[in-house]
């Protein structure tokens, strides 16, 4: 009879444990929004490499997201500050609290939606491949025998490692996703797997390298904490209207569109 009503009481503490956890991670939560908006001030992640969602020019931060990011400023009333962290600690710097949310077209995984929050849409990124015109590789089991360009921590990579670990055998790995488009535009690998978007964007000047067709949905959102729905659900709210207005739209065709 002790042994069980023991057992009662400890399966009670656990329960009470819980319920208070959630209700700290909800109270922590509100907080993050709460602090940003009496502050005014909302400090965003970004790799600052990954042209068109992001470059630098002449030191200033460029490109669609932080375009995205002073839109979603000045429709929270906040200022936005940027923090430039290398991508492949970019969740590390969120869940350290060095900044508020990552803007830096991060597409969404199963295992990054473990680790952080993940917005509604903003952009569909299908993965895939560019390659040397004439190479043969159309589909991933034509990467046999290919050296392959792939940025850390990037969607591309762990698709590359999971997926098409049976095909890609020889690899090369970035910290930086240019450096491996420009090896691959000056011969030394034959594919870079990554988001399509930003393949096709950077090697549409070189008559020499196509891309493949989509080999893997993805979609690309805003990040924020764990526990941090208050403030993601401010950012969706911001996203949704955003899309009704035809404001991503246009995002798309500034940095996308062909010149």
């Amino acid at each position: 009879m002790k042994t069980l009503i023991n057992r009662r009481k400890a399966i009670a503490g656990f329960v009470a444990l819980a319920a208070a956890s959630l209700t700290m991670t909800t109270v922590a939560g509100a907080e993050t929004l709460a602090s940003i908006k009496e502050k005014g001030v909302m400090t965003v992640g970004n790799s600052g490499s990954y042209p068109p969602f992001e470059f630098m020019v002449d030191g200033k931060l460029t490109g669609f997201d932080p375009d995205l990011a002073a839109e979603l400023g000045k429709r929270m009333g906040v200022k936005i500050e940027w923090q430039i962290i290398d991508f492949k600690g970019i969740i590390a710097a969120l869940n350290a609290k060095r900044v508020d949310v990552l803007i830096t077209a991060m597409t969404k995984t199963p295992d990054r939606a473990k680790r952080i929050l993940f917005s509604e849409p903003y952009y569909n990124a299908g993965i895939g491949a560019a390659v040397l015109k004439g190479s043969g590789v159309e589909k991933p089991e034509d990467l046999k025998g290919k050296v392959v360009g792939l940025q850390i921590g990037s969607s591309g990579e762990r698709f590359a490692k999971t997926e098409l670990k049976d095909y890609v055998t020889e690899m090369k790995l970035y910290d930086d996703f240019v450096l491996a488009v420009n090896d691959l535009k000056n011969r030394r690998i034959d594919a870079v797997i990554n988001p399509l978007p930003s393949l096709r964007h950077n090697t549409k000047n070189d008559p020499g390298i196509v891309t493949t067709t989509t080999w893997s949905e993805r979609s690309v959102g805003i990040n924020a904490r764990q526990g941090d729905e208050a403030l993601m659900a401010e950012i969706n709210k911001h996203l949704a209207a955003m899309k009704a207005e035809g404001f991503l739209e246009m995002l798309d065709k500034k940095w996308f569109s062909a010149p």
